[in-house]
């Protein structure tokens, strides 16, 4: 017979319980917690790769094999976790998603705001020329002005009432568009498209490559020491930097159809329809240099004068793989980026360049 779950729960408690006796630590509830943070939880959390969650548990039990298991050395080991939980490829995610739904949202409510505005002055405007239209009536009719010299008058108005109406309705087409620009591509960036959007065209793209066999690749750019930018030069030289790079960003995307979006931040993606992660991986070499080569001048309305900034980035790119979704394609960019920024940034890493992950 099986053993139930409720007797694999008391002898994986038990096996904990050992353990903490020969750190010193029995029944001591916060360790508790801890190992079985460690030796349970990770192992169920898919906010963590493989690989996280391995090297997470081989840094808890470090902490925890050195003496003594005090509680100072506890509060290192809380603080390790609330690093690993925070600073997260899934919880940056997050983060960035809802600064850039914040974005748009204040973006869209100051158009909608305009267009209600506008909506209002236009049915006051119509209502003036009725109005003015019925006033000069009377007074024709009052004044017994000949049917001819009347008709000629009405006809004057409906002319201009007609043509009032095609005014607005050509105003409401491009009030159409702006919102439309507005609500799929970023309020900073207004050459990249928004995160939203992004996650709309990703998953059309998915199902476009699949049912066409064609690959899908994604770069994921960062700019190096960004923080150094706005910590040094201040946030308005750091939105002019990312300003610079959007455009030349966008410049290489129109080449080769591809769709660039701020994924967060200084965090940049482009999707790469039709391109596998080689060819991808040569048009992000080709950005970085563009980038590398860029003399960023940081134009300022103050007074301070800054020399102009050398900036690099760095890009991860991969191709999406068999039983993979959107998110498995992002996460695998974005992990080619993190390698880029390890191995001395500026430089371009392909997913496939990397070894995989093996449990001990």
């Amino acid at each position: 017979m099986a053993p139930s779950q409720d007797h694999k729960n008391q002898n994986g408690l038990e096996t904990v319980q050992e353990t903490l006796a020969r750190l010193g630590v029995a029944d001591d509830a916060d360790w508790m917690a801890v190992v079985l943070f460690a030796r349970n939880l990770v192992s169920a959390m898919d906010m963590f790769t493989e690989d996280q969650k391995g090297q997470l548990q081989a840094r808890i039990f470090e902490h925890m094999a050195k003496r003594p298991l005090d509680r100072p050395r506890f509060e290192r080991i809380v603080q390790l976790i609330q690093r690993a939980l925070l600073d997260n490829p899934v919880v940056r995610d997050l983060k960035a998603q809802l600064a850039s739904e914040r974005q748009v949202f204040d973006s869209l409510y100051s158009e909608m705001s305009g267009v209600f505005l506008e909506i209002r002055e236009s049915v006051t405007a119509r209502e003036n020329t009725m109005k003015r239209m019925g006033e000069d009536a009377d007074r024709d009719m009052a004044a017994a002005a000949p049917p001819g010299e009347v008709l000629r008058r009405l006809r004057g108005m409906i002319t201009e009432m007609v043509s009032q109406a095609r005014e607005e309705a050509r105003a409401w087409q491009e009030r159409a568009r702006q919102l439309e620009h507005t609500a799929n591509f970023d309020p900073l960036l207004s050459e990249l498209y928004s995160r939203r959007a992004l996650d709309a065209q990703l998953a059309a793209a998915l199902e476009r490559c699949r049912r066409a066999n064609t690959p899908l690749a994604l770069m994921f750019l960062d700019v190096d020491n960004f923080k150094n930018i706005n910590d040094t030069h201040g946030h308005q030289v750091g939105d002019g930097v990312l300003r610079v790079l959007a455009a030349i960003v966008s410049a290489h995307a129109t080449q080769f159809s591809g769709y660039p979006a701020r994924f967060g931040g200084e965090e940049l993606v482009v999707l790469c329809e039709g391109l596998d992660e080689s060819h991808a991986s040569a048009r992000a070499e080709e950005i970085r240099q563009d980038v590398a080569r860029c003399p960023f001048v940081p134009h300022l309305t103050t007074p301070d004068a800054v020399p102009p900034l050398h900036v690099t980035v760095s890009i991860g790119v991969a191709q999406i793989g068999p039983g993979q979704n959107g998110s498995d394609l992002v996460l695998a960019a974005d992990r080619a980026m993190y390698a880029a920024k390890s191995q001395g940034r500026n430089r371009v890493v392909g997913h496939s360049q990397l070894a995989p992950y093996r449990a001990p």
